[in-house]
């Protein structure tokens, strides 16, 4: 059984509970695993870049639906940062441009499995995240401390892993040149 969409998560979910019973209520174990996991993570591959323009005079700009976390809002002609303050839904602009403005808004998205979007890129990086938190959150359902335990563990471990593998990925590493691309006299 893969673990690539959220029908193949839910029926893995189902499949390790062992509990025919429960088929309905494995969206809503995964649900809850997803929203442990917003508040836990903040993978590179969750990072979105967006271009938004701001009209004239215009101060409040939506926010997009996915949005967890705002990076940076940057006007695109020059290059610096926009004042601005997030607000449920939205964002503010402080002051409000006087003329039409481009923007670059990069943001932390905030990961949702459903029907309509099947797949997201923690499921496809760490599926065992979503198994294992799915599992931990039936524990409590089911009144199993053992399960909880067991589940609760290996979803700790999934994300200690998840976070290293993150911190390679998005620490600095070194540039280095091929000793054929050297001037002459240089040496590594």
């Amino acid at each position: 059984m893969g673990l690539a969409t959220y029908d193949e998560l839910k029926a893995a979910v189902a499949d390790w509970l062992d509990r025919e019973d429960l088929a309905g209520r494995t969206g809503d174990f995964i649900t809850l695993a997803e929203a442990r996991l917003n508040r836990l993570m903040g993978f590179s591959g969750l990072t979105v870049r967006l271009e938004v323009e701001a009209g004239p005079g215009q101060a409040e700009l939506a926010a997009p639906a996915d949005l967890r976390e705002v990076l940076s809002l940057v006007r695109t002609t020059d290059g610096t940062a926009q004042g601005f303050r997030v607000e449920p839904g939205r964002l503010v602009l402080e002051p409000a441009p006087e003329a039409g403005m481009p923007l670059v808004l990069t943001y932390r998205a905030r990961p949702r499995l459903s029907e309509a979007a099947p797949t997201n890129a923690v499921l496809a990086e760490h599926p065992d995240l979503y198994l294992f938190g799915a599992l931990a959150e039936a524990a409590p359902f089911l009144r199993d401390s053992e399960m909880l335990a067991v589940f609760a563990a290996r979803f700790d471990a999934a994300l200690t892993e998840a976070r290293m593998r993150e911190a390679r990925i998005a620490g600095p590493a070194a540039l280095r040149l091929e000793p054929a691309a050297l001037p002459a006299g240089w040496r590594t």
